[in-house]
Parts: C-alpha cells; sequence; structure tokens
C-alpha cells in the first residue's frame, strides 16, 4: 500500500512542478503580446493592438489559475506526505 502512496506523492509533485512551468510560460507568451501591441501601436494598427491586448490579459489569467492550481495540489501533496510518514511511525515493527 505504501508503493501506492508514494507513486501518488511522486504524481502530485510533479503534476504541481508542470502547473509552475505552464505559468511561467503563460508569463512569456504575455511579455511577447505587449510586444505586438507596442508595433502595433507604432503602425497606428489599434484594432490589432486590441486582439494583442486581449491575448495578453488572456496569458495572465492562465498564468495566475495555474500558479493557484500549482499552489492547491502542493498542499494536497504535503498533507499526503505527513500522512505517509505519520502511518510509518504508527506501523508496529513487524515480530521476527
Amino acid at each position: 500500500m505504501s508503493k501506492g502512496l508514494d507513486n501518488q506523492l511522486f504524481q502530485l509533485k510533479f503534476t504541481a512542478k508542470q502547473m509552475g512551468r505552464l505559468s511561467s510560460k503563460c508569463l512569456k507568451e504575455e511579455k511577447a503580446e505587449k510586444e505586438k501591441i507596442k508595433k502595433c501601436l507604432e503602425k497606428d494598427n489599434h484594432d490589432g493592438a486590441r486582439i494583442h491586448a486581449q491575448n495578453a490579459i488572456r496569458a495572465k489569467t492562465n498564468a495566475q489559475n495555474y500558479l493557484r492550481l500549482s499552489s492547491r495540489i502542493d498542499a494536497v501533496a504535503s498533507r499526503l506526505e505527513s500522512a505517509i510518514k505519520t502511518r510509518t511511525l504508527n506501523e508496529p515493527e513487524p515480530e521476527p
């Protein structure tokens, strides 16, 4: 049973890390969209700038959501890890 819980703990930690990476990726996309906004405004293309601004806002929101989800998953992993440690401490030693 402990192997299954250890595997679940690993999966949770891995997923939390993936969410953090996705958040970083979204922040990079937001930065790229902001650069596109500047270029569109220099060319006096307000419609294009508006579209890129919407994309930048969407990327920022996604980044925040990924961070929030990563934090929640990390909290669950922490609780599971403490439960596993408590369980191993409370298990009676096998008799020889």
